[in-house]
């Protein structure tokens, strides 16, 4: 897990990583077993979260296993999907927020690259390769 500004959320978010995101599928697909054995494993007490609605039950397998690895209590399943590190590419070099995705040509936070990002068609990141080396 790793806090990173969200662009729908417009504040920072608990992301998940790879496996992670890999586990809140797993909980989706085949249930509250898949759950309740992550908390055996981590020795965690499990006490499941109260939702109203249809799909808000049905879809708390995934929002209880984001909860588990996250900290944060999401209800809404929307949120989840797409609170994944992957989905998003690296710092700007300039303002640090995530750029929007691994092929943005520009950082739409500060602008960094927008005056050229008309010029051709590739990301940021392969634009301007000298910004992203450490």
């Amino acid at each position: 897990m790793k806090m990173l500004w969200c662009w729908r959320c417009q504040q920072e978010m608990p992301m998940l990583e790879t496996d992670e995101a890999a586990l809140v599928h797993k909980a989706h697909w085949h249930g509250m077993q898949v759950v309740e054995a992550e908390y055996r494993r981590r020795g965690r007490v499990f006490n499941p979260m109260q939702l109203e609605g249809v799909v808000a039950r049905r879809l708390l397998p995934m929002l209880e296993m984001y909860r588990l690895l996250t900290g944060f209590a999401e209800t809404n399943p929307n949120a989840v999907w797409h609170h994944k590190v992957d989905e998003y590419g690296p710092p700007c070099p300039q303002c640090h927020k995530p750029l929007r995705t691994v092929e943005a040509r520009f950082c739409a936070a500060c602008g960094l690259g927008q005056e050229d990002a008309k010029a051709d068609g590739l990301s940021l990141v392969k634009r301007r390769t000298e910004l992203f080396t450490s």
